[in-house]
């Protein structure tokens, strides 16, 4: 019967320290969980079992964890995990794609300081270069800085 459940102990906490090295980011309660039952595994094994049992416990628990690691992060596992895709874009650029320094254009709210402006058929969020501008005011790109498009009134 104790046997059972030393084995129990240590299998379920050698699951939850692979789960919490894999899947768990930071120090939670699943690996610190499944430190505790790996060490009350050990532990039972030492005292209900024996020295023996106990040695065999503590170094089939530490192989099969280091095995398991290095299965895992050497296959590709690990990389089907992983995110390996790159951002292109700046949104600078695009901004730069959407209107262009002179380009005119009229508010269809009140610049306080920020605000929408509609340049053609494209609705963009603007600011102005320091006063306020009211709603339907005539408007020009002065400068596009850090993904803001800076404007006057015209």
């Amino acid at each position: 019967m104790i046997t059972g459940v030393v084995i129990a102990l240590l299998l379920l906490g050698i699951l939850l320290l692979l789960l919490e090295i894999l899947f768990v980011p930071g120090t939670t309660i699943v690996g610190v969980g499944g430190i505790i039952l790996l060490g009350i595994g050990i532990y039972l094994a030492y005292n209900q079992l024996g020295s023996t049992a106990g040695h065999l416990s503590l170094a089939s628990s530490v192989a099969v964890v280091f095995l398991s690691l290095v299965v895992l992060l050497k296959g590709k596992t690990w990389q089907r995990m992983a995110l390996d895709t790159t951002i292109e874009g700046k949104g600078v650029q695009q901004l730069e794609k959407l209107v262009a320094i002179g380009e005119r254009g009229k508010t269809i709210s009140r610049l306080n300081p920020v605000g929408k402006a509609l340049f053609g058929e494209k609705i963009l969020e603007v600011s102005t270069t320091g006063s306020f501008v009211g709603e339907d005011e005539n408007i020009e790109v002065v400068k596009i800085d850090q993904n803001r498009i800076k404007v006057k009134i015209i």
